[in-house]
């Protein structure tokens, strides 16, 4: 499985995890994706590690930037969109920006589906959204966007495309 992260909107970085699996398509009706995305904020206290228990799968990253930076991780949402191609799914994070995830394309290489997709978040005072990335990545495959400030830490947004 690769993670990739963003660290405030110009930075795009990959941080290889582990290997990605997918299933075989299936010939019925068209699938229609879905992101799930979860917010993540990270602190740096004065005291020890706490990471929420929702948060299970967390740990490993830690020991890597920019996670590294913090010692304090609380969950604070997790939500599941659909995504159809071309219309932007809108998402109202916790600090009041509203995040866009737009699937742009779906690809079958070697009988695994990947998915192109796009991550924009609106600028306070501005109609325009800013892009954040564009990335490629296959279902369950874990993506994050990082840099947002939360009540005294960093916002992490962490996107896995789900297949239906």
């Amino acid at each position: 499985m690769t993670r990739r992260w963003v660290l405030g909107a110009t930075a795009l970085a990959a941080l290889a995890v582990s290997g990605g699996a997918s299933s075989p398509a299936r010939a019925a009706a068209p699938l229609h994706p879905s992101v799930e995305i979860r917010v993540i904020q990270g602190l740096k206290t004065d005291g020890g590690v706490s990471i929420d228990p929702k948060l299970h799968d967390l740990p490993q990253l830690t020991r890597d930037e920019p996670f590294i930076r913090y010692n304090v991780y609380n969950q604070l949402d997790d939500k599941v969109m659909p995504l159809q191609k071309g219309t932007p799914a809108p998402y109202d994070i916790v600090n009041g920006r509203t995040l866009r995830v737009t699937l742009l394309d779906e690809t079958v290489e070697k009988n695994e589906t990947r998915y192109h997709v796009r991550a924009e978040i609106d600028e306070p005072g501005k109609k325009a959204y800013l892009r954040l990335l564009d990335v490629t990545a296959s279902a369950n495959q874990p993506f994050f966007v990082a840099g947002q400030s939360y009540q005294g830490g960093t916002l992490f947004l962490e996107m896995v495309v789900r297949s239906s």
